[in-house]
């Protein structure tokens, strides 16, 4: 039987991310989820680093191992953000989360250099936030990944919806250490990305609340049968992680 990990959920209160830890489980429940990687929302991204790290690290003690806590650093904090996510990691964070448009730079800013530096050293994967916005194009993430090789990167949402017709350059571009979740993606295209990648480096994810992880499963099996790629589902995440299924 497949292991299902979630890629990316967010656990909040506030406008479109308002999802508590019993309704994830619920719907993780009924989608057939084991695990979830839940992520800090959109004011603790901005600015309120340290308490949403805290929060999400707590509510993943209190899961008894079904989320798995992200966290997340503005790249503006400098020395002080790296400082922060070595203490996330520390207590418990297994990746950090960047979303550009949210957090004010161009993915492929230098301003990012001493951040990601850190995470490479921490050996954490890098979690960014593509499409609907000009800050965070995949074609930036791409450049950001070769310009720091020690780095893993997960590219959010597969450039969704925005930047699709850029995804087949991507792909062909992508070094060893990008990854591509697949929130939001349509689901015949994250087919042919993972026909593309071999099955390689592709990983589900909802994007809880902002979509419905059964809704999602129903239509990615479609086009990607759990029995034929399970590593898609969660074998290659937990990879990443170093998650045991």
């Amino acid at each position: 039987m497949t292991t299902i990990i979630d890629g990316y959920c967010t656990l909040g209160t506030e406008r479109e991310t308002r999802l508590s830890p019993e309704m994830l489980l619920s719907w993780m429940d009924k989608a057939g989820v084991s695990k979830a990687v839940i992520a800090p929302e959109d004011r603790e991204i901005a600015v309120e680093n340290a308490q949403g790290n805290d929060r999400i690290l707590e509510l993943s003690r209190l899961s008894k191992g079904r989320f798995i806590p992200a966290c997340t650093v503005n790249p503006w904090f400098g020395p002080a953000g790296c400082q922060e996510l070595r203490r996330a990691v520390a207590t418990g964070a297994r990746m950090l989360v960047l979303a550009p448009a949210l957090q004010g730079f161009i993915a492929n800013d230098e301003l990012t250099s001493g951040l990601l530096q850190t995470a490479g050293q921490l050996d954490v994967p890098v979690y960014v936030h593509t499409g609907q916005h000009s800050s965070a194009a995949p074609t930036q993430v791409v450049l950001l990944a070769a310009r720091h090789p020690e780095t893993t990167f997960v590219l959010g949402h597969c450039g969704s919806t925005d930047y699709a017709h850029d995804m087949p350059a991507v792909l062909r571009s992508a070094t060893k250490n990008l990854w591509f979740e697949a929130s939001l993606a349509r689901p015949w295209a994250v087919g042919a990305y993972t026909a593309a990648l071999a099955g390689r480096n592709m990983i589900f994810g909802s994007s809880a609340p902002r979509n419905d992880p059964a809704f999602e499963l129903k239509h990615l099996t479609r086009y990607l049968p759990l029995d034929e790629y399970p590593n898609v589902y969660g074998g290659n995440l937990a990879k990443l992680l170093k998650e045991p299924l």
